[in-house]
C-alpha cells in the first residue's frame, strides 16, 4: 500500500469533507498533462456526485479569465487533507457551462489523491551543531520546535509529540513559521504541511513543510539563510576551521548570557504535591510522548509501532504490578503540560487494569488488554483537546470523523494479530456503551455488553468525574454516588469490584481528618484500606510545616483522629 495516496472510499470522504473547507484549487492542463497557468484557480464551489461518479466545479473570475478557462479539457486539482497539499491525477471535462463570470465544470472522480512534496532545493542537515527556534502559528495556537534542516524552499521542524496531535485538526488559516536565529534575527513565512511523522528515533514529531513565499525577493532572502547556515555547519563541523568567519546570524548577543536561571514550574509544583516521585511525573510525560508518537504514525501510514507500543505497554504493566502507588498518585496529580486525551487513557489503563482479572480474565491476557486501554480513546484528539464529552451531541461531522478514526485505532490493533478481537472490542469499540442502550457508538444494550465493556464504562466515567478536565471535578465520594443515581446506565456489581479493590478512598484522595490535618492517601492495602497517607498541610494551624511527613499503620493513623470528609483535587 503507497501511504501517500489517497483512493477508494477514503477519497471520496477527503473530497466530501474538503467541499466545505476553502482552499481548494484547480489547474488547467494540456494534453500532455503539463500545467498551463504558473499557479492553480481557486474553486468558489465543489460538490462530489456520488451517482454520477462525478465532480461539480465553480469558479469565478471576469470574462476574459473565464473564456481562458473554457478552452481546456483536463485540470488537475489541489486540496489539503489534515494540513497536508494533496494533488489528483488529470481529470477529464465532461461538461462545461461557461459564462461572462463565472464557469461551471463537470469533471471526472479522481482516481487518485497524492500529497505533494517539494524537492526543488539543496538540503542543510543540522546535525545538533546549530540551533534554529522555530514557531508555528496555527489559528491561535503557537508551537515551539527547533529546526532539523533548512532550504530555500522549506524545512523539517522537530516538535513536541504532543504539541503536534494540534496540527492533525483542520487549520482556519494557512499556518505561518517563525524561524529565530541565534544573534535574535527572525524570519515569518507562510508554510504548507508536506507530512507530520515520528521522528526516527521516536522522541520527536517531524512536520515537513514547504515555504509559500510573497515574492523572489523572499526567496532569495531564504537562500541567503541557507547558504549561512550551510557555512555555520561547515565550520562547526571542521576544528581547523572554527576560528573563521563565524556567520552573524549564529553570534548570539552578549546580554544573553547573563540572564539568572529561569524558574520552572515543576519547582512550584513539587510543594503542592510532596507525594509524588519527580522520576515519576517524567515518566508520564515520557508515556504521554509516546502514545502520541504512535497517533502520528497511524495518521501517516495507518499502522502503530508494534515493538514499541510493547515496550511501553510492558513498562507501565511492570509498575503496575512492582510499584503501583507510585504510579498511582504520579497520575492522580495535575498535568498541564500533558495532553487531557492521552492522560485520561493512561489513568483509566492503571485503573482498570489491576480489575480485569477479578472479573474472569484469564492470566496470559495482560499485554493485549494493556495495550487496548491505551489506545481505546485516542480517537478523539481528531475532534477535540478534551476526554469527557457526548459524542452524540457533537455534529453530524465530528461525530462521523471519530467513528471513523475508531474504526481505524480498531482496525491497527487487530493487525497486530495477538489482540484478541474479543478484548479488543470489550475495551476500544464498547468503551462508552450504556446498559439501557443509550451510549455510543453502536447504542448497545445490557444483554450486548460482557462484564470488561460494563467495567470498562464505568472506570472512564469515574475518572472523568473525580477529574473534572473540562467540568468542576468531584470528590470519589460524589463520583460513586453519581453512579447510584444513574443505575440505568452503569452495573452496580462493576462498582463492587473497583470498591473492593481501590476502597472508598483510593489512592492519590484528599481526605480531610478532625485533627484539622489535610492529607493524601498513598497506599492501600488488599481490601482497599487506608495503609498510609501523607500529610500536606494543617488547615486550622498554617504556619505548622507538616508537608511531606508520612503517617503508616493503623495506630498513627487512629492519632490522626477520624475522617471529616474528602476533598476533591482542583488544577
Amino acid at each position: 500500500m503507497d501511504h501517500d495516496k489517497l483512493s477508494g472510499t477514503h477519497l471520496r470522504r477527503v473530497l466530501e469533507a474538503a467541499s466545505h473547507q476553502s482552499g481548494l484549487k484547480l489547474q488547467p492542463l494540456m494534453q500532455d498533462d503539463r500545467s498551463v497557468a504558473d499557479e492553480p484557480w481557486p474553486i468558489t464551489h465543489l460538490q462530489l456526485d456520488r451517482e454520477q461518479n462525478c465532480l461539480h466545479v465553480q469558479l469565478r473570475g471576469d470574462e476574459q479569465q473565464m473564456s481562458f478557462l473554457a478552452r481546456w479539457h483536463q485540470f488537475r486539482l489541489f486540496l489539503k487533507h489534515r494540513n497536508l497539499l494533496y494533488e489528483s491525477d488529470p481529470l477529464e471535462v465532461i461538461r462545461t457551462e461557461p459564462g461572462s463570470e463565472q464557469i461551471n465544470l463537470l469533471l471526472a472522480m479522481p482516481k487518485v489523491l497524492s500529497k505533494v512534496f517539494h524537492r526543488e532545493f539543496f538540503r542543510v542537515y543540522l546535525e545538533n551543531r546549530v540551533h534554529i527556534a522555530a514557531r508555528i502559528k496555527a489559528d491561535d495556537l503557537t508551537l515551539r520546535g527547533h529546526l532539523e534542516d533548512l532550504s530555500a524552499g522549506g524545512c523539517r521542524i522537530a516538535l513536541n509529540p504532543q504539541l503536534a496531535l494540534k496540527l492533525l485538526q483542520p487549520a482556519k488559516a494557512p499556518l505561518q513559521v517563525t524561524l529565530e536565529f541565534p544573534s535574535g534575527e527572525k524570519v515569518l513565512r507562510q508554510i504548507e504541511m508536506s507530512y507530520l511523522q515520528p521522528q526516527e528515533a521516536f522522541q520527536h514529531a517531524l512536520l515537513g513543510c514547504h515555504f509559500v513565499h510573497a515574492d523572489q525577493d523572499e526567496q532569495k532572502r531564504m537562500f541567503h539563510y541557507t547558504l549561512e547556515t550551510e557555512r555555520e555547519v561547515a565550520r562547526l563541523s571542521n576544528v581547523g576551521r572554527m576560528s573563521r568567519y563565524p556567520s552573524n546570524l549564529f553570534q548570539r548577543p552578549e546580554t544573553s548570557d547573563r540572564k539568572g536561571p529561569r524558574k520552572t514550574a515543576q519547582g512550584a509544583r513539587k510543594s503542592l504535591y510532596p507525594a509524588i516521585d519527580e522520576g515519576y511525573e517524567l515518566r508520564v510525560r515520557s508515556m504521554a510522548d509516546r502514545l502520541a508518537l504512535q497517533v502520528l504514525l497511524l495518521v501517516m501510514n495507518g499502522k502503530l509501532d508494534a515493538a514499541r507500543l510493547r515496550e511501553l505497554a510492558l513498562e507501565l504493566i511492570d509498575e503496575l504490578e512492582n510499584r503501583p502507588a507510585k504510579m498511582l498518585l504520579a497520575l492522580q496529580a495535575c498535568h498541564g503540560g500533558i495532553n487531557p486525551i492521552l492522560l485520561h487513557s493512561l489513568r483509566v489503563a492503571c485503573l482498570m487494569f489491576p480489575l480485569v482479572p477479578r472479573i474472569g480474565i484469564s492470566r496470559g491476557m495482560e499485554l493485549p488488554v494493556m495495550v487496548c486501554l491505551l489506545l481505546h480513546d485516542l480517537g478523539k484528539l481528531f475532534i477535540s483537546n478534551q476526554p469527557c464529552f457526548n459524542p452524540l451531541k457533537q455534529s453530524t461531522e465530528a461525530l462521523r470523523l471519530l467513528k471513523q478514526n475508531q474504526i481505524q485505532l480498531f482496525r491497527a490493533a487487530s493487525a497486530l494479530k495477538w489482540i484478541p478481537p474479543r478484548i479488543g472490542e470489550s475495551l476500544m469499540v464498547n468503551a462508552s456503551e450504556r446498559l439501557d442502550g443509550s451510549g455510543y457508538p453502536r447504542g448497545l444494550k445490557a444483554d450486548r455488553l460482557d462484564a470488561l465493556a460494563r467495567l470498562m464504562s464505568l472506570v472512564k466515567v469515574l475518572d472523568c468525574l473525580v477529574q473534572g478536565y473540562n467540568d468542576p471535578p468531584m470528590s470519589w465520594r460524589e463520583a460513586f454516588k453519581w453512579i447510584y443515581r444513574h443505575t440505568e446506565w452503569f452495573d452496580l456489581e462493576q462498582l463492587k469490584v473497583f470498591i473492593r479493590y481501590f476502597g472508598l478512598r483510593p489512592v492519590g484522595c484528599q481526605l480531610v481528618y478532625s485533627s484539622g490535618l489535610l492529607v493524601q492517601v498513598t497506599a492501600v492495602d488488599h481490601h482497599g484500606e487506608i495503609e498510609e497517607v501523607m500529610l500536606l498541610k494543617h488547615l486550622e494551624i498554617p504556619g505548622r510545616e507538616v508537608a511531606g511527613e508520612r503517617i503508616r499503620g493503623a495506630a498513627a493513623l487512629e492519632r490522626l483522629g477520624k475522617i471529616r470528609g474528602e476533598q476533591a483535587i482542583i488544577c
